[in-house]
């Protein structure tokens, strides 16, 4: 409603019909300044309210920014670029639309500056990947086998081979389903980027070698990063877990089982913003009050190895099943063997 229908109302309401009728309120009426109103923009979020602009944690523009645009053209497509994402801003049509996700949403204009409640979304779960299937949510973890004829295990295969550089046989490939690190996971990343003003935060595909005893520790708990030195096998680079860019590497660490096989873990990691470690740190930030860093590596120019000293910036996509499989962490994990002539021909012999 316009402060000038407010005004004609309660000039109705305190005068009589006859009285009302003889007023000449073109002339008379003095119209409320509303340049100095306040406004406000606002985006509709997924549960349906809306929220301030500068409430999304993935915030492109104040609600100062996209009024100053505004004023200069009300029906224009603007377009801008932040934290490497190209957004486009179509005011005729009340959108905004995300060049990199091709995601579109609603936006407006307003006075109001109800602001300071929770948001709604906070209370949404995140969803399970698109590619995970009969979720079962009463059980902590699922492992799914993959089917080495389907195009998941085909494409992890590719990565443990192509930028794992792996090259032993790979046995089985398990998927697995945890809701619960899921969750956590999503909304760590959230939170990072929300700290940062980033619209994104990197994530890699990490490999971990371990033994198979624990394997379901970690698909039920994720990996702790909160290890006592008795039970580390060491830590040059902090005090925190361990991941490497190559499966190579990773099954160095690993544990042969009883048939002769590697235990593995691929994981999706949050490694953010990155600097070389140290053996006593405890945190990326070394204990410093100002917390820029997100993980660890062996060298901040070509990494190799990544220490995560936060288990929520981890979630193990697949994990090994039975005896012949390496167990790798969120999505697609190939178990592959390491080369051993003399185990594999006592295999040969039983």
């Amino acid at each position: 409603m316009r402060y000038s229908d407010r005004l004609v109302w309660l000039v109705n309401d305190y005068y009589t019909t006859n009285e009302f009728a003889g007023l000449a309120l073109e002339d008379e009426v003095e119209y409320m300044d509303t340049s100095e109103t306040p406004w406000y923009w606002y985006y509709k979020a997924k549960c349906g309210v809306w929220h301030r602009v500068e409430d999304d944690p993935k915030n492109f523009m104040s609600s100062n920014d996209l009024e100053r645009y505004y004023l200069r053209n009300p029906k224009g497509v603007i377009n801008m670029t932040s934290a490497g994402v190209q957004f486009q801003i179509n005011f005729a049509e009340s959108t905004q639309f995300n060049f990199k996700t091709g995601k579109i949403k609603q936006i407006k204009r307003s006075f109001q500056t109800d602001i300071g409640f929770r948001c709604k979304c906070d209370d949404i779960s995140p969803s399970p990947p698109a590619h995970w299937e009969n979720v079962d949510p009463k059980k902590p973890y699922q492992l799914i086998s993959l089917r080495k004829d389907c195009r998941e295990y085909q494409e992890m295969e590719r990565f443990v081979r192509d930028v794992g550089l792996l090259h032993d046989s790979i046995v089985s490939i398990n998927r697995i389903q945890n809701m619960d690190l899921w969750e956590l996971f999503c909304r760590k990343k959230i939170q990072l980027m929300r700290i940062k003003g980033q619209s994104d935060i990197e994530e890699q595909m990490l490999f971990h070698g371990t033994s198979a005893k624990s394997v379901r520790s970690i698909c039920t708990f994720n990996f702790s990063c909160r290890l006592s030195d008795k039970r580390r096998k060491g830590h040059v680079l902090g005090k925190g877990t361990y991941f490497a860019k190559h499966a190579s590497l990773a099954t160095k660490y690993s544990e042969n089982t009883c048939q002769g096989t590697k235990v593995m873990l691929l994981a999706r990691v949050i490694v953010g913003k990155y600097r070389t470690g140290h053996q006593d740190y405890c945190t990326p930030n070394d204990d410093q009050n100002d917390n820029i860093h997100d993980s660890c590596v062996d060298n901040a120019l070509c990494p190799r190895i990544f220490v995560i000293f936060d288990s929520n910036q981890i979630y193990p996509e697949s994990s090994p099943q039975a005896v012949l499989s390496l167990p790798l962490l969120a999505k697609n994990v190939p178990i592959i063997p390491k080369k051993n002539t003399s185990v594999q021909h006592r295999s040969s012999q039983s």
